[in-house]
């Protein structure tokens, strides 16, 4: 068998996840590459420290000129890759396990998608990213691997998953995507209409780059004007648009509309501040693509 492991960075040092997945190859009698795309950073100081990647066992690194954006740069990827499979991992992520590739390895069989997961740890809490930290561990608990195999209406997240490459080919993310947000929504929701076999195993990363609550904030909002200028694509698989739906059966969207241009700005103040209320971020999104 034969694995590309795929990882796309901006911005970021992902040297430590390199190294730690270089160890793990070692150890595997699998043919396994690892290949690592800078997506036009221009950050001098990433480049360099990223550049040390391509003196790693099994290691590739590219640094591109042009920022492509998220989808453009993993199709990037997968038309390097030389696997027979792919396994794509965020560059914030660490691995948990010292077995991580060989659990993906082993649920390769009757199956041609495997979904790990993502979980967060305290460690990488502090006085200004709780908001990030407070919504991603409340869905932890809808998102572990019995729940993500027995409902399929779960949103498929790409901060780790492998994928034949055959079939990655036949779907391939979205490169209309530029900004941020939901292109990974719609890859799965792609997998899907294809009828390809997804299997969800506990084998996650931990995400380590938790922003400041005001940036992720900031990041809602462009992952929900991502979401606006492609409604159409995803048909009821994004729960913000199911109660869009509802709302405008019941006749009931310019009250609300109304209402968010009252209530908006302060649960933005609210959400950005060292101490959100987060459960009201949900409404918040609503807010916000009312107003959209």
């Amino acid at each position: 068998m034969k694995l590309s492991l795929l990882i796309p960075v901006y911005r970021h040092d992902c040297r430590e996840l390199a190294r730690s997945l270089s160890r793990q190859v070692e150890n595997i009698n699998a043919e396994i590459e690892i290949l690592v795309a800078d997506d036009g950073s221009a950050d001098p100081l990433c480049l360099e420290q990223n550049a040390e990647i391509a003196d790693l066992p099994h290691c590739r690194y590219i640094a591109r000129n042009e920022n492509v954006g998220r989808a453009a740069i993993r199709n990037f990827l997968a038309e390097q890759a030389c696997g027979e499979w792919l396994l794509f991992m965020d560059c914030d992520g660490r691995v948990v396990y010292m077995d991580f590739l060989q659990k993906y390895l082993d649920a390769a069989t009757d199956c041609d998608v495997v979904c790990g997961g993502i979980i967060h740890s305290r460690e990488f809490l502090n006085g200004r990213n709780s908001l990030r930290y407070d919504y991603e561990r409340r869905s932890e608990r809808r998102f572990s691997a019995t729940e993500r195999q027995n409902d399929a209406t779960l949103p498929f997240r790409t901060f780790c998953f492998m994928i034949r490459q055959e079939a990655f080919m036949r779907v391939r993310f979205d490169e209309s995507f530029k900004h941020y947000g939901y292109e990974d929504v719609l890859f799965g929701r792609q997998l899907r209409k294809q009828g390809l076999a997804i299997r969800h195993i506990d084998n996650p990363l931990v995400n380590t780059d938790l922003e400041p609550n005001d940036v992720f904030v900031a990041k809602t909002e462009e992952a929900l004007r991502t979401l606006h200028e492609h409604e159409t694509l995803f048909g009821d698989d994004v729960r913000l648009l199911q109660w869009m739906k509802r709302l405008r059966q019941w006749h009931l969207l310019p009250l609300v509309k109304g209402l968010s241009a009252v209530v908006l700005q302060p649960l933005h103040r609210n959400l950005s501040s060292l101490h959100p209320a987060s459960r009201l971020f949900d409404l918040y999104k609503l807010c916000y693509y009312c107003q959209l």
